[in-house]
């Protein structure tokens, strides 16, 4: 092991990381392995180091955390959420888009620790790429509640589950528990549906 990586490992210990947990080394592969947690940690504990250009060496591990929710849910919530965000870039007025594309990204990543930009960058087409992140530099946005609906279904639950009137969306009980299950942000959420 590089006396680089034993350093790195240092800081992420004194930054409060747990080995084996936040953080790993494949001996096999000669490459760190640092997850989101183990990122936050660091950059809090050493602000003056620029993190950002040296994560473009570090590997972010996508897939643990996507496995997880995915057995935990019982279906391919992230393969469900990817192809629903392209029908509704193909689909929606682009300031509607955009704000579609913030709720989804952002609320799944910060309730579920997945990185669905860096997933939607490995795994879509460059020309879907390309559109997403001018969707995510475009203001003012338009307020489109249908991302709700769409979460709710790709985490498994069912049309009984969400019902729109307006701009107004009711979800069920169950349809409640699966949305916070999978996503976290400012939002009003109403229980009216009948289970």
């Amino acid at each position: 092991m590089q006396s680089d990586n034993v350093q790195l490992f240092r800081m992420l210990i004194e930054a409060g990381a747990q080995p084996g947990e936040d953080f790993s080394y494949d001996l096999g592969q000669g490459t760190c392995h640092i997850n989101e947690r183990g990122f936050i940690l660091l950059q809090n504990e050493f602000p003056h180091i620029d993190w950002h250009e040296i994560s473009s060496v570090i590997e972010h591990d996508l897939d643990g955390p996507v496995q997880s929710l995915n057995q935990y849910l019982g279906v391919d919530f992230v393969a469900a959420v990817l192809q629903q965000l392209q029908q509704r870039l193909e689909q929606l007025p682009t300031n509607e888009a955009a704000w579609y594309v913030h709720q989804v990204l952002g609320g799944v990543e910060q309730r579920t620790g997945i990185a669905l930009y860096q997933v939607i960058q490995r795994d879509v087409p460059a020309d879907i790429c390309q559109r997403l992140d001018q969707l995510l530099k475009l203001t003012p946005l338009t307020v489109c509640n249908l991302w709700i609906g769409d979460l709710v279904m790709a985490a498994g639950g069912s049309p009984e589950d969400i019902e729109y009137d307006g701009e107004e969306v009711f979800l069920s009980e169950a349809g409640v528990t699966l949305l916070t299950q999978v996503w976290l942000g400012e939002l009003d959420i109403q229980d009216n549906l009948a289970a």
